[in-house]
């Protein structure tokens, strides 16, 4: 059983995407940053709180986890929807999908929701 935990976003730095993951996207694109606020571990969710600068453009990907994305502030575009300020959208794992930012860009807290139970997967 996990231990319960504090986190302080003051307390994670600010990161920059790697090079590989810039190389999937286009040229001239203005990006993201994000916090590692909860690392991946068995048993635990991964938390991390994302900034997409104003005009960024996620390319379409997927992750092998379920997602939950709350809105913190600005504004995402999944598709034609508008998502603001206490939205969220939910991502299984797997499926393939693509986010975008207007001027405003858009702050939000990424839970990635992988086997939660720890182990080897077997029913408890």
């Amino acid at each position: 059983m996990a231990d319960i935990r504090l986190i302080r976003d003051a307390e994670a730095p600010w990161e920059e995407v790697s090079a590989a993951w810039k190389a999937n996207q286009r040229a001239g694109d203005p990006g993201l940053r994000f916090k590692r606020l909860l690392p991946s571990a068995p048993g635990m969710p991964n938390l991390q709180r994302t900034e997409y600068r104003p005009h960024h453009h996620e390319a379409p990907h997927s992750h092998p986890e379920d997602e939950i994305i709350f809105v913190l502030g600005g504004r995402l575009f999944f598709g034609r929807e508008e998502l603001g300020f206490g939205d969220a959208i939910f991502v299984p794992q797997g499926k393939t999908y693509s986010l975008r930012t207007d001027e405003a860009g858009a702050q939000f807290v990424r839970v990635g929701l992988s086997d939660l139970r720890g182990g080897n997967g077997e029913e408890d």
